[in-house]
């Protein structure tokens, strides 16, 4: 059969994350399995099924496995964009393209019973919209090390938080069962093609995509995350109890940022002082190398009366919310090492992000 290598490279990449990378331990992780006109890839965290849409290949009925990496290197490797692919007498694939010849040894494993087990119900099927997408991109954090990284999934909510930093968006029209995914599984998320439908399994969550391709991810076991506690902490941040409601000036997260030149370590954060006060936001951070200040004055008057107060902030949480909103409910927070410590509320249609203050020693 002649083969369009192009068309075929497409499909292998989509069906690459359910490939596993190193050492494998489970039996055809490592493989790209063509079976009853897909390709199926599955590593015991993320499994993939991919529709081909070769006409040869489908008229063919090509079935076997083979090693992902040897067999996905050559193909890329060709020239031309025809390949000529059979099948030997010894049940070898041979692949000729131009002068070069393969010839591939097929996995022996019952990859049939395992995909099987694993396939979706063609009924229980829900429709996702693009305000899915929406919440994932919102609540992912880069460089989550807690217990609670990833994401996490109840009804109309997405919820992310690394201890310092919550994030809560609410979709409006898309309604969804409890479960819990990793932030690598999250990743794999984002790289897809539209996201046309969900379904939960057991310990696997289904999606579907707009070409027919389902990507499947084992769930984490949800009993262990807070949503009940992280719900509670976002509700009580009402703006009533604002100490101030304000928007930033652009201008801040550049300084901002140039400030963190200077940061403090904190833990894992990068943290950097802001002085408020009516008139202006000071910015400065300093370490034995050196020393940064900036002034930054407010866009717009403050209505509020209060006091100067001093507090710092992860210089990185700041750049994450300023893509997203300047606009701000500053509150007094829990008391931590003997400080009382205020956290900023930020507010979009859709999502509510929560920043608690660094306790820094001065």
């Amino acid at each position: 059969m002649i083969v369009k290598r192009k068309e075929l490279i497409e499909n292998l990449k989509k069906a690459m994350p359910g490939i596993e990378s190193g050492s494998a331990t489970l039996q055809g992780a490592d493989s790209f399995v063509f079976h009853n006109g897909k390709i199926y890839t599955y590593n015991d965290l993320i499994s993939v099924v991919v529709p081909i849409e070769s006409d040869e290949l489908l008229s063919e009925g090509l079935e076997g496995s083979v090693k992902a990496d040897e067999f996905f290197k050559i193909i890329n490797k060709f020239s031309s964009d025809e390949m000529k692919l059979s099948v030997t007498e010894k049940g070898t694939w041979l692949i000729k393209c131009g002068k070069a010849k393969v010839e591939m040894s097929l996995m022996d494993f019952d990859f049939e019973s395992r995909f099987e087990n694993l396939s979706p119900d063609e009924d229980s099927w829900v429709d996702l919209n693009d305000e899915f997408i929406s919440g994932i991109q919102v609540c992912k954090m880069n460089l989550n090390k807690t217990d609670f990284s990833g994401i996490y999934f109840e009804g109309k909510d997405i919820v992310s938080t690394d201890g310092n930093q919550l994030n809560f968006y609410t979709m409006k029209k898309t309604e969804l069962p409890k479960f819990w995914l990793s932030d690598n599984s999250v990743g794999e998320l984002l790289k897809l093609n539209k996201l046309v439908a969900i379904q939960l399994s057991g310990t696997w969550v289904h999606f579907k995509t707009e070409d027919g391709t389902i990507f499947s991810v084992k769930t984490l076991e949800f009993a262990g995350y807070p949503y009940d506690k992280l719900k509670n902490i976002i509700n009580s941040s009402s703006s009533k109890k604002a100490k101030i409601h304000a928007k930033f000036p652009e201008s801040l997260f550049t300084a901002i940022d140039r400030a963190s030149s200077f940061s403090i370590d904190v833990l894992d954060y990068s943290a950097v002082r802001l002085s408020i006060s009516k008139d202006k936001i000071e910015v400065s951070s300093e370490r034995s190398s050196g020393k940064y200040t900036e002034k930054v004055a407010w866009d717009e008057v403050i209505e509020n009366d209060f006091d100067s107060f001093n507090f710092y902030v992860d210089s990185a949480m700041m750049q994450y919310i300023s893509k997203r909103t300047v606009e701000f409910y500053l509150f007094e927070g829990p008391i931590r090492d003997g400080r009382q410590l205020p956290r900023l509320l930020f507010v979009t249609e859709n999502s509510k992000h929560l920043i608690c203050t660094l306790s820094v020693d001065e």
